[in-house]
């Protein structure tokens, strides 16, 4: 018997199946109480089946919990328009097309590992760390007499991703990037 959840219990990281059958992980929510009424239910969710991301209110709506798996895999190797992972303890490899890794793909280097997450055998996506270090491929010149403290400059890094950073860093350096919203974090070893 599957589990139901109400939506006033929805927490970030959770999964839950809708009426049409999408798989949605919430990110955020938000549950405002009226003096009047009933509390307000509102989720910012990720549909794992499609990777489009939106707000939705729920508000006295239930749901059937969705049991979705994680397994953590290194990337391997881009094959044409697929991303190969590979589990290190059985050596079994999957293959994701780019289409489902629109976000994803601008973080995804070899030797860093993620979590793919399943729905029983169907491959749903992949979860990416927090944080990952990229080296930058190129990088606007830095504007003299700019110090540390002021305006930045664009850089390229080694996925295809523009990032602003500060004036110091340049070509080939690695920096720590914020996979959430995709910006510079700090230096990189």
């Amino acid at each position: 018997m599957a589990e139901i959840i109400q939506a006033k219990d929805l927490r970030p990281g959770m999964t839950f199946l809708t009426p049409k059958g999408d798989i949605l992980l919430v990110l955020e929510n938000t549950f405002n109480k009226t003096a009047m009424g009933k509390g307000i239910v509102k989720c910012r969710v990720k549909n794992l089946r499609t990777g489009s991301i939106t707000w939705e209110p729920l508000t006295g709506e239930k749901f059937e919990k969705a049991e979705v798996s994680t397994v953590e895999m290194d990337f391997s190797y881009l094959d044409g328009s697929n991303y190969v992972f590979m589990d290190q303890n059985t050596y079994d490899t999957i293959e994701i097309p780019s289409s489902k890794l629109e976000w994803e793909k601008n973080f995804i280097v070899e030797g860093v590992k993620f979590r793919v997450r399943k729905y029983g055998d169907e491959i749903l996506d992949i979860a990416l760390p927090d944080q990952v270090t990229l080296t930058v491929k190129d990088a606007e010149e830095a504007i003299q007499g700019n110090s540390v403290n002021s305006a930045g400059k664009k850089a390229w890094l080694e996925t295809g991703w523009m990032v602003e950073v500060p004036q110091f860093i340049k070509k080939g350096e690695k920096i720590i990037v914020n996979t959430a919203d995709g910006k510079y974090v700090g230096r990189g070893k």
